[in-house]
């Protein structure tokens, strides 16, 4: 009996995935204990990064516990609740205002969290229920136009936060499921020169905040500004390119300790990891970022449908676009939009996210039999 239940528990436990998840989040807690030290409130800030975690646990595990496929039946609320929570900072004395965006929920003056954060797994749910019923042949125009109307709810109420990062996020996602829902190539190549002339008309008429336009223009020429827009881009490169092959050691980064780097726990940690740990922890983050979408990779692919693979694929284009973000604006190759490092970035709502996308997944690896 005893064996059988171990081998049961084994059965519904993806053990990859479970070790590469803990291998990053203790990672991540090492990083951002040395990031944050020197800053004021050092040990509450990693206090409440280890709460953080602690509380992700609970929405992964209920993941985990339900099956993925009830999700189906509930799309309709789930809509509902997706736009009144991207919605809920705009209500007056809800909204905090961080970065230039009216994105996190605070009550009585009290911090709670992002809402754009859960709501980006409740629409891999949505897009995952809507292109599943297309059977994995997506090639008339009004099929596009509908998974399109679904997104277009939630990316509007973002993008008029503003918070253009995370906005990127949710089309990534939906690129991501679309070609694993059976989308025609050609469509593609569509939405690159829709996405293109779409740029140029927002530039073009100024609908960009200052700052934004200002991180565009750096991307652009990294040498404009460099003590104003491009700032953080040339403090970043800095950090990474004396952290050698081996780093400077933990604690002992130099641009991250004297506060010449900014938001070095969140959006920047990439750039204090390259400096205290050097090429050599550049490569070990990577290799456990790469050992968790191959794993996810196995997931979706032993999904016992479409909808259970619809979902892991939404959750890879996630983590996807989010580590090639975060990692190319860091070294100048791609803008600065403010998104994270997933599972290392401080930041309790993104990694409670994370843990709980990661309790989706086991999910739909426990029921690939159809138990």
């Amino acid at each position: 009996m005893r064996r059988e239940g171990i081998g049961r528990i084994r059965a519904r436990a993806n053990l990859p995935l479970l070790l590469v998840v803990t291998g990053l989040t203790v990672y991540g807690t090492v990083v951002v204990r040395s990031a944050t030290s020197g800053m004021p409130g050092a040990d509450g800030m990693i206090g409440r990064h280890v709460l953080g975690l602690a509380i992700g646990l609970v929405p992964l595990l209920v993941a985990w516990a339900l099956d993925y496929q009830k999700l189906k039946g509930w799309i309709g609320p789930l809509a509902v609740l997706n736009a009144l929570l991207i919605i809920s900072p705009r209500i007056p004395g809800l909204g905090d205002t961080a970065k230039g965006a009216t994105s996190w929920l605070q009550v009585a003056g009290f911090r709670l969290f992002q809402p754009s954060e859960p709501a980006k797994l409740i629409t891999i749910v949505i897009m995952a229920a809507v292109i599943s019923g297309f059977k994995g042949r997506i090639e008339q125009p009004r099929d596009v136009l509908r998974v399109l109307a679904h997104l277009a709810v939630p990316l509007t109420l973002i993008l008029m936060q503003p918070d253009l990062g995370t906005g990127l996020v949710f089309v990534a996602i939906t690129l991501g499921m679309l070609l694993v829902g059976g989308l025609r190539p050609r469509w593609f190549l569509v939405f690159a020169l829709v996405g293109v002339l779409v740029t140029g008309v927002v530039l073009k008429a100024g609908l960009l905040e200052d700052y934004q336009e200002d991180r565009l223009l750096v991307f652009v020429d990294p040498a404009r500004d460099p003590l104003g827009a491009g700032y953080n881009l040339a403090q970043s490169k800095i950090a990474i390119g004396s952290g050698g092959i081996s780093g400077k050691g933990l604690y002992s980064g130099t641009q991250g300790n004297l506060n010449f780097l900014p938001e070095r726990h969140t959006d920047f940690v990439f750039a204090v990891l390259g400096e205290e740990l050097g090429f050599l922890g550049v490569v070990g983050l990577l290799a456990l970022y790469l050992g968790l979408l191959v794993v996810s990779l196995e997931v979706a692919t032993s999904s016992r449908d479409l909808f259970g693979a619809l979902i892991a694929a939404g959750l890879i284009s996630m983590w996807a676009f989010q580590i090639l973000e975060n990692v190319g604006m860091t070294v100048g190759i791609m803008p600065i939009t403010g998104i994270p490092l997933p599972f290392i970035s401080f930041g309790s709502s993104f990694m409670v996210t994370n843990l709980a996308g990661t309790g989706m997944l086991l999910s739909v690896w426990a029921r690939r039999y159809g138990a």
